[in-house]
């Protein structure tokens, strides 16, 4: 018997459709890494959690980011150096893969909302942070913080996936990334919440609970 699924979403958006977006507040601050990755900090090279905040607004990632660049949302990472297209050595402008728990919330006025097709008030909000290397733990988070209506970004401190939905009785994630699994096959349920421990055995999992309100 086929296993009933149920999509949390209604649009999905890959980062890699997205090589000409960049994650900054102004165009001096396009930079490219000087590690051995050199990646930039586009959409395409380092926009995995910000595409999963953009689907959870349920907008595509480049309107958010250019939504977003006139607020102070991008900030440089000390930690990830990389030479600015002024030549200029710094910290990398983006959004660090991870909610910045500082700046918890951010509120986007008089946005229109393709999907609603009206002008509205979005709050997105940080809650909280839980990390497990345990599936059966990681499944009670889930169900825990959509109980509550909730959102849930997790993964890796490499990479983020959306908890999307659900098959039958287990969760499917929303890879951003089309390079390893298609987009095709992440829609059809090929990455599982299972999956993501199965491939990333003895590693740290993060959940970050996010709350969206649109008025």
């Amino acid at each position: 018997m086929t296993q009933q699924r149920i999509d949390w979403y209604d649009e999905y958006w890959a980062q890699t459709w997205y090589r000409n977006t960049f994650l900054v507040r102004r165009a001096t601050q396009i930079a490219r890494g000087v590690d051995a990755d050199r990646d930039w900090n586009s959409v395409y090279d380092a926009g995995c959690n910000f595409t999963c905040i953009a689907m959870i607004i349920g907008v595509n990632p480049a309107y958010l980011a250019s939504t977003l660049s006139t607020q102070r949302f991008f900030y440089a990472d000390a930690a990830l150096q990389a030479r600015r297209v002024t030549g200029k050595l710094g910290g990398m402008v983006w959004d660090q893969n991870a909610p910045d728990t500082r700046r918890r919330t951010f509120t986007v006025e008089h946005f229109w909302h393709p999907r609603l097709r009206r002008r509205v008030t979005i709050t997105l909000s940080f809650v909280e942070s839980r990390v497990t290397r345990c599936y059966e733990t990681a499944v009670a988070i889930i169900n825990a913080i959509r109980a509550r209506g909730d959102h849930i970004v997790c993964g890796t401190d490499e990479h983020s996936h959306l908890v999307a939905g659900s098959i039958g009785n287990k969760y499917f994630l929303w890879d951003p990334s089309d390079i390893e699994l298609t987009v095709e096959q992440t829609l059809a349920g090929e990455m599982t919440l299972k999956r993501l421990f199965q491939d990333n055995r003895a590693r740290d999992i993060e959940f970050w609970r996010y709350r969206c309100d649109i008025q």
